[in-house]
């Protein structure tokens, strides 16, 4: 299956701010049921227990704040004190996400482009995503990665689908249940065909610069990028 560069309907701004919150919804759901918050948070969070608090993680094109939330939760139950930035470049989505971070003080939520993310060097400690990655061709990835991996003390972590024609099928049978959203339909079948390969995503992760990127894969048909320092 090639790979597509048509943008997708949440990224062109189409539907109501209804169609966009059931969509994100329906977009975490999708993730916690099918693997995607777990393809992240099963190498984020053993890299997180090493630390020394405070931990202060960017949750980069954080949509509706599941994932940030996620980890605030996780970190809660641990008793670490782990600050979570859930960062977006759409308003509407931030506006979402606000409701659903409402009452996970850990979770502050802030406007701006993953590839010109507003921190020094090293500001952070971790940056992370769940379904960033196709959304961005090769070269702008190469420079959102470049970008996290220069503002992150200890490295990245990033998980995102892999493109195939079984996952393309897979989600044609899983929509009735978990689709009922014209965007997460539509933009769902999209998202596979604009999803990379784990050698292509490799061969990004270097012309970024990243020096030892380690790419795993998980099932179903997901992938995480690592990169530490």
């Amino acid at each position: 299956m090639a790979r597509e560069e048509q943008a997708e309907l949440l990224d062109l701004g189409a539907g109501s701010f209804h169609d966009v919150a059931q969509n994100l919804r329906e977009i975490q759901r999708i993730n916690d049921w099918f693997g995607g918050t777990r393809a992240l948070t099963r190498h984020l969070f053993p890299l997180v227990a090493q630390q020394k608090d405070p931990v202060r993680i960017v949750d980069a094109g954080t949509g509706g704040a599941g994932l940030a939330v996620t980890i605030a939760r996780w970190a809660h139950r641990r008793q670490r004190q782990v600050e979570v930035v859930g960062l977006d470049w759409a308003e509407r989505n931030l506006r979402i996400a606000a409701d659903r971070a409402r009452q996970t003080p850990a979770v502050s939520l802030l406007q701006a482009d993953a590839r010109r993310l507003p921190f020094k060097p090293a500001a952070v400690d971790f940056v992370v995503s769940v379904l960033l990655m196709h959304h961005f061709s090769p070269a702008p990835l190469a420079e959102m990665l470049r970008e996290a991996y220069l503002s992150a003390r200890c490295g990245i972590v990033m998980s995102d689908l892999v493109r195939g024609r079984l996952p393309y099928l897979a989600y044609h049978l899983i929509q009735p249940w978990f689709a009922r959203n014209r965007l997460t339909r539509e933009d769902g079948l999209l998202s596979i065909r604009r999803a990379y390969t784990p050698p292509e995503l490799a061969a990004i992760a270097r012309a970024a610069g990243l020096p030892d990127p380690h790419i795993t894969t998980h099932w179903p048909w997901r992938m995480t990028l690592v990169a530490l320092k």
